[in-house]
């Protein structure tokens, strides 16, 4: 296990046993093929560099969350929040996101359910919560 601190938060991280979960089962926005997660797997090139090492640094891929959720548009594109499970344990919770790169804001807690095959336990989540420009050659639904 590697602890992390970031801000107000603690964390517990299984770094290699994360990184191979998803490695096996993971899948850019669990397999949808909707505009909005297609939209999300070629949008995240957009974002500063920094977003992607804050995760990489946990073991996760910025391009394949456990979930993707899109939530509508907002000013500069759309609103989208990608979740993560990490195996380990959320020492300390803090009671604001932390904010990676402008319109970026990162989080973690726990018991947003094991919905995910074969994760290892104990685990948390980390999610974030950012905003995309439509990059698609389609019009937006």
């Amino acid at each position: 296990m590697t602890e992390f601190v970031f801000g107000p938060y603690r964390l517990e991280v299984d770094v290699e046993a994360t990184r191979a979960w998803y490695d096996r089962y993971g899948d850019a926005t669990g397999g949808c093929d909707c505009a909005y997660c297609r939209n999300f797997t070629a949008a995240v090139e957009t974002l500063p560099p920094e977003v992607g090492e804050f995760l990489a640094r946990l073991g996760l891929d910025l391009r394949r969350p456990g979930d993707a959720s899109e939530c509508g548009p907002v000013e500069g594109g759309r609103l989208y929040t990608p979740l993560w499970h990490l195996a380990g344990r959320l020492l300390e919770e803090g009671e604001e996101p932390l904010l990676l790169a402008q319109g970026v804001k990162a989080w973690f807690a726990t018991g947003q359910g094991p919905f995910l095959r074969d994760f290892p336990e104990p685990f948390f989540q980390c999610g974030l919560e950012l905003t995309l420009p439509w990059v698609l050659a389609e019009p937006e639904p």
